[in-house]
């Protein structure tokens, strides 16, 4: 056994120097060829190297250029050992879209938002490139401005020849437009914080329990006078919120304050307003829920024209970890989601469509979420 060992290792160092020797060969013949290329092409004005270039150089047909490039087994040692030693004396840099067409991939990923200003939409856009990038595929953001009319342009775009796959939000889970063309996709598709009627991927997160323990909290403060201002029942963070909000006051047996409950849309604007009216109102309430990092933002701009202090004045808690949260003095006490690991699930859901499509069925993942205490709550009458 140790003699039969002996000589397969000898083999096989005589194999790899044979194919060093062939490499070095083949390189020394490609300079003299290029040489003479580099004299008829001209060395003031030389192009780029082409794909004819190397073939004329390595003494092979352009189809067997293509060949050692795409699929190099195919291709007898000797001859690859040219092509590569051609390539490399060029400098022949191969057109990766090309190559993706043969393959029919892109190595592209479509990441659709419905408002690229949303800090949660970069932070989860940065954790699933972090993902995607080592296994060669790169993110295409494409931001929508909470339009359904863009949102199905976007995936008709996206899922022709554009994109391998999906990570999406979208701005209206009831739009038929965008349902259409989700039920049509011809691509996988992983979606963000949204829940509809089809058979796709999903991570969300647990926006009730968040929101009733956030109603709790201020509750066990002496509030009772509680607003929340939060998206529309046309998507699940809208809806699971108001839910939270609702079973919080029934939980504890306390009549729920329907008129504090405003729930219409995510922006700065409309958090802007509402807070404006809340505040402004004869029976202001004791403290507001501003359930989205960008209705935290409007909601901070009234408190400030308002001349009103947290927590003196106004008892306040945000959504999600976010500069503005964190940077305002207290800080601001959040409801938190590692929305890090959201991206990241988000991408590893999508890849094991790619390698594996059909496989298993829809997926949903739901992520929890935490209190985290800051300085802008306080008992009532303190």
């Amino acid at each position: 056994m140790a003699a039969a060992a002996g000589q397969e290792s000898a083999w096989a160092q005589c194999s790899v120097h044979r194919y060093s020797h062939i490499c070095e060969k083949a390189y020394k013949s490609m300079e003299t060829k290029i040489e003479r290329l580099d004299l008829s092409m001209g060395t003031s004005e030389r192009k780029p190297a082409t794909i004819r270039d190397v073939a004329t150089a390595a003494g092979v047909s352009v189809g067997t250029v293509s060949r050692s490039l795409n699929a190099p087994d195919s291709v007898r040692p000797v001859t690859l050992a040219k092509v590569r030693a051609a390539i490399q004396s060029l400098g022949f840099q191969p057109d990766s879209r090309a190559q993706n067409m043969r393959r029919r991939n892109t190595m592209t990923i479509g990441f659709v938002v419905d408002d690229i200003a949303n800090p949660w939409h970069a932070s989860s856009f940065k954790a699933a490139d972090a993902e995607l990038r080592p296994q060669g595929y790169s993110l295409y953001l494409v931001s929508t401005n909470g339009r359904p009319a863009e949102e199905a342009n976007a995936v008709d775009m996206l899922q022709h020849g554009r994109a391998d796959g999906l990570i999406m939000t979208i701005n209206n889970e009831q739009d038929p437009r965008t349902l259409k063309r989700l039920a049509e996709l011809r691509i996988p598709v992983v979606l963000l914080d949204r829940d509809i009627p089809l058979e796709v991927d999903a991570v969300l997160t647990d926006h009730a329990g968040g929101i009733m323990q956030a109603t709790e909290y201020l509750m066990d403060l002496g509030h009772r006078r509680i607003a929340i201002i939060t998206a529309g029942s046309d998507i699940r963070p809208g809806r699971e919120r108001v839910r939270g909000f609702v079973e919080a006051f029934e939980r504890r047996g306390l009549p729920v304050p329907s008129d504090l409950i405003r729930s219409q849309s995510l922006s700065v604007e409309f958090g802007f307003r509402e807070a404006t009216a809340l505040i402004s109102s004869a029976e202001r309430p004791t403290a507001i829920i501003a359930a989205g990092n960008r209705i935290l933002v409007g909601v901070l701009r009234a408190i400030q024209q308002r001349g009103l202090s947290l927590p003196g004045d106004l008892s306040l808690i945000g959504c999600d970890r976010s500069d503005v949260a964190m940077l305002y003095p207290g800080p601001i006490t959040i409801i938190d989601r590692d929305v890090d690991d959201i991206g990241r699930t988000a991408a590893q859901l999508l890849l094991e469509r790619l390698k594996r499509p059909g496989e298993r069925p829809a997926q949903r993942v739901t992520f929890s979420t935490r209190l985290v205490l800051g300085g802008s709550c306080a008992a009532v009458g303190r």
